[in-house]
């Protein structure tokens, strides 16, 4: 099974591989070796100039050194917020960098349904020689200076960052994995009336990823300063200033009309329960609103008009969130927005910073306690944990400021998978058949229903009982039934596990490596680190097996391990002279492989693989 689908939010998912197929096409239509190659690059400097006014501009300045063969160096910026100007180009001969005449610039636009507002300039540099391109690029809109990156796909020696900041602002800042830089400093000089910030580093080399430059950072771990310019008066107010920057912008896009009111009046006729009537608006807009749009540039964080967002029945995350939080308010829900980082974003949302989050939610509140409602997630369900947030901050916007709120993750208990098998040895014929029944609790089964969303019942049987072959090591499955409902997932059907049973005169042996894997929804044998386990876990597998000779009584065969949450428990005994019986249990509390818990569980995966592989042989009565 494609893990991916398992675990994004399968309409986003579609969304991206559209994204990826728009930004293949660019790669035709520009110069081929633009993404391709790796530019060696002496020093980048960047001087940043906060205006007054609450613009920026930057002021950047790269030294390449020779290429062998012609190269590109391209430089994205947003139409919307950002001007670009004094472009020059220079080469250097002899000991100077002079005017290099009518360089090949080209410029290409990148506009279709789901990204808008971005340019590319490419500035194409001849094989051979050193290279000098300085250039300024001015922002309408400071809050857009949310990020320095201290990685690049290019080789560069030093990245160099000087930032002035008038008195009257005051700039924060926070570094993320900063461990895995080889040299940082950071330094501020005050002058007379200007703050000069000087940051120096050796950024770390990373893979080419087209998404980063358009500020999605899937999956990405690397070094990121996040930063936030605010005015004086709100020194270690960071939060109140992007909570209230962020009000501003959500109340012009909001007050529902007659249209909409009615509606919502419609849809919540008799329902006086608070929660229903959460339920009741949150299902419709899931259900009959679509999730369309990556944007750039101010569309980016500023929302549509809820009453457009309703007669166009879509949206972003920002638009949906948007939309239904003024709709619980009408309801007398009281309702906001809150930014968000998901679980393959680079950061948390943990700093106030458009840099710390790359998504908005809804949160409603009954008695005081905050319901999260994500409604771009269809098969979330309203007092669930929101999947892709477990374990992660958000940013609450209020009139209060705004607040912080960690998400916890459920316990592994709430999250039980339950598999029962009973099986009937046929040893002569090397067959052993019986019955299955699995259990999923709480959002154990999310990765299933996110898997066969969509799909028609005949289709969810066939496709669901092919998957659930391969759970069982290709055996075959007969008789089989699926039901995805609201909080459990139940899976029942016949199994027929053929050449695992075998006998001679005085021993049988039996092979179980067609148990359920203790991690399902992913099929690599090894976890690494990164990935998304969809939620906590308590696993509990248990098989049954009657055989067709009575048996030597024999010792229960048992394993044990636990460390940092995470645990596996082993046993295969005889409950009678006739019936034996597996039992595992794997029990975790983590939501993503990390660097702490990654070789904990690979050590189970790798024991728990190396049990399955041996068999058990037993004595048979004489």
């Amino acid at each position: 099974m494609n893990s991916d689908i398992s675990i994004f939010y399968k309409r986003r998912f579609i969304i991206e591989v559209f994204l990826k197929i728009c930004l293949c096409y660019l790669l035709l239509i520009l110069p081929s070796n633009l993404y391709a190659q790796n530019n060696n690059i002496n020093k980048k400097e960047e001087y940043i100039v906060i205006n007054q006014d609450t613009t920026f501009t930057r002021n950047v300045t790269v030294t390449l050194k020779q290429n062998t063969s012609t190269s590109v160096y391209p430089i994205f910026y947003d139409i919307e917020l950002e001007e670009v100007s004094n472009l020059k180009v220079y080469i250097k001969k002899g000991n100077r960098f002079k005017p290099y005449q009518n360089p090949i610039i080209q410029e290409k636009d990148l506009e279709n349904e789901y990204i808008n507002s971005k340019k590319i300039k490419s500035i194409i540099l001849p094989p051979n020689v050193e290279a000098k391109i300085s250039y300024t690029v001015k922002c309408s809109e400071l809050m857009y200076f949310s990020t320095l990156s201290f990685f690049s796909y290019d080789n560069i020696d030093t990245l160099q960052y000087k930032i002035a900041v008038p008195n009257t602002f005051h700039f924060a800042y926070n570094v993320i994995n900063k461990d895995s830089l080889d040299y940082l400093v950071i330094d501020s000089l005050q002058l007379t009336d200007t703050t000069l910030w000087k940051i120096e580093v050796v950024p770390t080399k990373v893979k080419p990823d087209i998404f980063t430059y358009f500020g999605f950072y899937k999956n990405l771990r690397s070094p990121l300063t996040r930063t936030i310019v605010v005015p004086k008066a709100y020194q270690h107010k960071e939060k109140d200033y992007l909570n209230d920057w962020y009000i501003d912008i959500i109340n012009g896009q909001r007050g529902l009309d007659s249209t909409v009111l009615s509606k919502i009046d419609a849809l919540t006729l008799g329902i006086t329960d608070s929660f229903e009537i959460i339920d009741t608006i949150y299902s419709y807009v899931k259900n009959n609103f679509k999730y369309v749009g990556i944007e750039i540039g101010m569309g980016a964080f500023v929302p549509y008009h809820v009453n457009q967002v309703f007669v166009n029945k879509e949206g972003d995350c920002k638009d949906l969130s948007n939309f239904l939080s003024e709709a619980l308010n009408y309801k007398g829900i009281k309702s906001s927005v809150a930014l968000a980082a998901t679980y393959n974003h680079i950061s948390d949302c943990n700093f106030p910073s458009l840099g710390s989050a790359n998504h908005l939610i809804c949160v409603a509140y009954i008695n005081n306690q905050p319901i999260i409602l994500d409604p771009t997630d269809p098969i979330h369900l309203a007092k669930t944990p929101v999947q892709s947030l477990q374990d992660r901050s958000i940013l609450i916007i209020n009139s209060n400021g705004g607040e912080f709120y960690k998400i916890n993750s459920s316990p592994p208990q709430q999250n039980e998978i339950n598999y029962e098998i009973e099986l009937i040895a046929e040893s002569q014929k090397m067959l052993m058949q019986g019955t299955f029944k699995i259990f999923y609790k709480g959002i154990s089964g999310n990765f299933l229903k996110r898997s066969f969303f969509d799909l028609s019942d005949a289709d969810l049987n066939t496709a669901a009982r092919k998957y659930y072959e391969s759970i069982f090591d290709k055996h075959t499955i007969t008789n089989f039934k699926i039901n995805l409902l609201d909080t459990i997932v139940s899976v029942e059907g016949n199994l027929s596990v053929n050449g695992k049973i075998f006998t001679d005169k005085e021993n049988q042996f039996i092979f179980v490596d067609f148990l359920p894997a203790i991690i399902e929804q992913e099929n690599r044998e090894l976890m690494l680190e990164g990935i998304h386990l969809g939620s906590t876990i308590d696993k509990k597998v248990k098989l049954s097996i009657i055989m067709d000779q009575s048996l030597e009584p024999f010792s229960p065969v048992e394993y044990s391990f636990s460390n940092k949450g995470t645990s596996l428990n082993f046993k295969i005994s005889n409950i009678s002279d006739l019936k034996i019986v597996y039992n595992y249990e794997f029990l975790n509390n983590h939501i993503i492989t990390d660097t702490e818990n990654i070789s904990t569980i690979n050590d189970i995966l790798k024991s728990f693989k190396k049990i399955l592989n041996e068999p058990i042989i037993l004595k048979s009565k004489h």
